[in-house]
């Protein structure tokens, strides 16, 4: 059992946290609030990462033990974590070594480890990746490999940042189901934070909202309305990139015959179950990756372009945010890329928009992984690219940052992959999914 009691904490002169009280007691814990709130500070109070990090007033304890008394080698196998950047928590090269890592340290017979690899993967729909190498994997099966190798200890406790983060919705309803169903088998406690409350809040035991770092329990979250500006605004047939015919694979198909016209100032958003080949669509256009067929862009084909020669025209935002950090501070990060074509740029009004003018002398690396996000969005606005692929830059966004950077992108053409309909449906012109190799539209223009 998990008691809070009277707990704050700081790192510096602000209180992250404010009189956190709360009980768990063998149950689905579901903690949303927005980006910066405090959630994710909490969650590795609980884990005990940050005795030795900051200042705290008050007490976390677990079975009536104070959580500074353990040693973290003591907790690990009783408090897992499973943390929002799936690839910070993967520190191996094959999908079973890191399943594996937790349960050797443990010091586990081999049969026993087999036994837990192969129970991890099943409960997360992941069998499939064993015989995968980590590097290999999108970032939604990344997402379940992180989860399996919590899992695989079979821990007392479990707490999910952001679990649900690179997952499309099935897959959410899916996660969530087997949280609920590992918690009433192993009668264990889950503490779930999300953004994505809207698909999750139903599983809940109980529910908390965290806002400027006090909690309070509520009986259910107030409905989201977007404001989005979908069919405000007719989009003119003026086709600004073209794929056509695009075929990709590995060692097996990805893309097949892929044909798909952008017209200028149109957002169409790319969806699909994660691994379908969404960010290898990105990839292609690119030219990062080797494809058949032909992308156009303005009428000329951009198949023997450069990278580097297509990135003035087409900026990317990938996947993960530490992917596309360069710079020591956050004003030269927002410039890095007009700096490196050459080109003049004012940075300031969009450090203001995106929240992070504030922070403009500070180490990116230091952001929150939403801040880090948006950090990426402004420096590739920074240039104004003629059209914008943005790889999931949902992740780690709350409902008012996701708005936010809908009005950052306001009056750009954009290609967008992502996993949430009720986003897609309210901003996109257009939508498709990607499945089986192909593109199918699932909204019409009009």
């Amino acid at each position: 059992m998990i008691e809070i009691k009277d707990y704050s904490f700081r790192y510096g002169k602000e209180w992250v946290l404010k009189d956190i009280n709360m009980t768990i007691d063998r149950e689905l814990v579901v903690i949303t609030g927005k980006s910066g709130s405090g959630k994710s500070t909490l969650a590795l109070s609980i884990a005990g990462f940050q005795k030795s990090t900051g200042e705290h007033t008050g007490e976390i304890l677990f079975h009536g033990r104070n959580i500074d008394t353990f040693d973290l080698f003591e907790l690990a196998p009783k408090i897992g974590i499973v943390q929002q950047d799936p690839e910070s928590q993967i520190c191996t090269m094959s999908v079973k070594d890191e399943i594996a890592f937790g349960l050797e340290n443990l010091c586990y017979d081999k049969e026993k480890i087999e036994e837990r690899i192969e129970w991890a993967l099943s409960i997360v729909g992941g069998l499939y990746l064993q015989t995968r190498d980590t590097t290999s994997l999108s970032g939604g099966e990344k997402q379940k490999v992180a989860i399996a190798s919590i899992l695989a200890m079979k821990p007392e406790v479990i707490i999910f940042d952001e679990p649900t983060s690179n997952l499309d919705v099935e897959t959410t309803k899916e996660i969530m189901q087997v949280i609920t169903k590992i918690k009433k088998k192993a009668d264990i406690s889950a503490i779930v934070i999300e953004h994505k409350w809207k698909h999750i809040y139903k599983f809940a035991d109980t529910l908390y909202e965290m806002n400027a770092g006090e909690l309070k329990r509520i009986e259910k979250p107030p409905e989201i309305q977007y404001n989005g500006y979908n069919g405000l605004t007719p989009v003119l047939k003026n086709p600004l990139l073209e794929l056509r015919n695009v075929h990709f694979s590995y060692d097996k198909k990805i893309l097949e015959n892929v044909n798909l016209t952008v017209n200028e100032k149109e957002i169409v958003g790319i969806m699909g179950a994660n691994g379908s080949g969404k960010t290898s669509l990105l990839m292609c256009i690119m030219n990062f990756l080797q494809y058949t067929g032909d992308i156009l862009l303005k009428g000329k084909s951009i198949k023997d372009k450069k990278t580097a020669d297509i990135a003035k025209k087409i900026g990317i935002i990938f996947q993960n945010p530490n992917h596309q950090i360069f710079e020591n501070t956050v004003y030269k990060e927002a410039t890095f890329a007009p700096r490196n074509f050459g080109m003049d740029c004012s940075i300031d009004q969009l450090l203001k928009k995106s929240g992070l003018a504030k922070y403009e002398n500070e180490n990116p690396f230091k952001l929150s992984y939403g801040e880090k996000r948006r950090l990426n969005i402004i420096s590739v606005l920074s240039y104004s690219p003629e059209i914008l692929l943005l790889d999931e830059p949902f992740i780690g966004q709350d409902y008012q940052n996701v708005q936010e950077i809908m009005e950052l992108l306001s009056d750009t053409t954009c290609v967008i992959v992502l996993h949430d309909p009720f986003i897609a449906h309210a901003f996109c012109n257009r939508i498709f999914q990607l499945k089986g190799g192909n593109l199918h539209e699932v909204q019409p223009t009009d």
